[in-house]
C-alpha cells in the first residue's frame, strides 16, 4: 500500500509540474490520500501533509485556470454592453426618427437577452474559481496541523488565504512561515506588503459602496 500511495503521489506531481493538468493531478492525490488514510496505525512513506500541500497547489491552479476564462467573460461582456453615451445616441435617434424606434428597441432586447447569458455564464465561472480555492486553502490549512515545522506548508496556507482575499489571515501565516524559514525573507515581507495594500484597497472600496459579489468579483478579475 505504501509503494501504491508513492506512486500515485508522484503520477501527480507529474500531471501537475510537467504536464500541467490539475484535475489529473487531484484525481491522482485524491487516491493517494485514501491508501494513507487505510494505513493510519502505521508510518507512511508519504507524510499525508506533503500530498495535501501538494493537492492544495493543484486546486489553486485549477482556480487560475478558471480565473482566466472568467477574465475572458467579462471582457467579451464589456466590449458588448452599450456605453452611456452610445445609449443616449440610440435615444436621440428613436426620437427624431421614430420609424426606427420599434427596430433599435428591439435589438436592445436581444442584446439584453444574450447578455443575461453572459452574466449567468460569469457567475458560474466565478463559483468554479472560489470553490477551487475554499478546496485549496482547507487543504493548506490541514496539512499545517500535520507539518506544523514545515515553512512551505505555512508558506501554501498564506498563499491560499491571500487567493480567498483573507489578507489578514495570510499574513500571519507568512509570518509563521518567515520564522521557520529566514531565508524567504525577502520575498515573504515583499507578499506582506502585498496584502496590505491589497487590504487597504478593499476597505476603501467597501468605504465607496462595493461589497458582496461585486467586490469579490471585481478582486478576483483585476488580480495579477
Amino acid at each position: 500500500k505504501a509503494c501504491d500511495c508513492m506512486k500515485l503521489y508522484f503520477e501527480g506531481n507529474e500531471s501537475l509540474d510537467d504536464e500541467g493538468d490539475p484535475s489529473k493531478a487531484i484525481a491522482l492525490y485524491n487516491q493517494a490520500l485514501s491508501l494513507a488514510d487505510r494505513r493510519t496505525r502505521q508510518t507512511s512513506q508519504v507524510p499525508k501533509g506533503s500530498i495535501l500541500m501538494k493537492r492544495a497547489r493543484a486546486y489553486l491552479q485549477r482556480a487560475a485556470n478558471h480565473r482566466k476564462i472568467l477574465r475572458s467573460l467579462v471582457k467579451d461582456l464589456t466590449d458588448t454592453v452599450p456605453s452611456a453615451s452610445t445609449m443616449k445616441i440610440l435615444y436621440q435617434t428613436a426620437s427624431s426618427h421614430p420609424e426606427l424606434s420599434a427596430s433599435i428597441f428591439q435589438r436592445l432586447a436581444g442584446d439584453s437577452k444574450v447578455n443575461q447569458g453572459k452574466f449567468r455564464q460569469i457567475r458560474y465561472r466565478h463559483d468554479m474559481h472560489e470553490f477551487a480555492l475554499l478546496h485549496a486553502t482547507q487543504d493548506s490549512l490541514q496539512a499545517t496541523k500535520l507539518l506544523p515545522r514545515s515553512a512551505d506548508a505555512w508558506y501554501i496556507a498564506g498563499e491560499c488565504l491571500a487567493e480567498l482575499r483573507k489578507l489578514n489571515e495570510s499574513n500571519q501565516y507568512y509570518v509563521r512561515a518567515l520564522a521557520l524559514d529566514p531565508s524567504r525573507k525577502d520575498v515573504l515581507t515583499g507578499l506582506m506588503e502585498k496584502n496590505k495594500l491589497s487590504q487597504e484597497f478593499m476597505d476603501k472600496a467597501r468605504e465607496s459602496g462595493f461589497s458582496g459579489d461585486t467586490l469579490r468579483l471585481a478582486v478576483d478579475v483585476a488580480a495579477s
